[in-house]
C-alpha cells in the first residue's frame, strides 16, 4: 500500500486511539494490513510532524499539532497547573498563586484558558500570579474550584 494511504490511516488510528508509543502505532497498522516497521513509522510521524500531548493521567499520547481538541488543551493546562503551582491563597478579592520559578505566565494563562467566570482579570510574574476576582464571587470559592479541577 502506498505511503499516502499509510499515512492516511495512522492520522485516523491517532485520532481514535490512544497510542503512546511507535511500536503501539506499528502494531495498529499491521492489524489494518500495512506491511511496516519500527522504522518505517519512525519516519511517518516525522513526516507528520507528530507530537505528543499529555494525556488526562499524565499519560503521552500521539497527535496532530494543528488538530488538538479543545479537551486535549484543557488536558495540558490542567498538567500545567498540577505540576507547576505550589499553593494559592485568598486576599479579599484577589487569589495569589504562587508558582515555581519561570512558571507564573504559563500558570495564568492556563486559569485564563479554563474559563473561570469568577476571573476578572490576571497579572504574572516570575512565580506568582494575581488572580482578580468579580465581586460577585470569592477568592476561596474560586481556590476550590481550582483545587477541584486539578485533582
Amino acid at each position: 500500500m502506498s505511503k499516502k494511504l499509510r499515512h492516511k490511516e495512522i492520522l485516523k488510528i491517532i485520532a481514535e486511539n490512544v497510542v503512546e508509543t511507535q511500536g503501539q502505532l506499528t502494531d495498529f497498522l499491521l492489524k489494518e494490513g500495512f506491511d511496516v516497521t519500527q522504522a518505517t513509522v519512525s519516519r511517518d510521524i516525522k513526516e507528520l510532524r507528530l507530537i505528543k500531548i499529555a494525556d488526562y493521567d499524565d499519560r503521552y499520547r500521539y497527535a496532530e499539532p494543528s488538530k488538538e481538541s479543545d479537551s486535549d488543551l484543557r488536558a495540558r493546562y490542567i498538567t500545567v497547573l498540577k505540576h507547576s503551582l505550589i499553593n494559592m491563597q485568598s486576599a479579599g478579592n484577589i487569589m495569589v498563586m504562587k508558582t515555581i520559578p519561570g512558571s507564573a505566565q504559563v500558570c495564568a494563562m492556563a486559569i485564563e484558558t479554563l474559563g473561570f467566570d469568577e476571573i476578572a482579570g490576571v497579572i504574572a510574574g516570575d512565580d506568582t500570579v494575581f488572580v482578580a476576582i468579580y465581586s460577585d464571587y470569592t477568592a476561596d470559592g474560586l481556590i476550590d474550584k481550582i483545587n477541584e479541577v486539578i485533582k
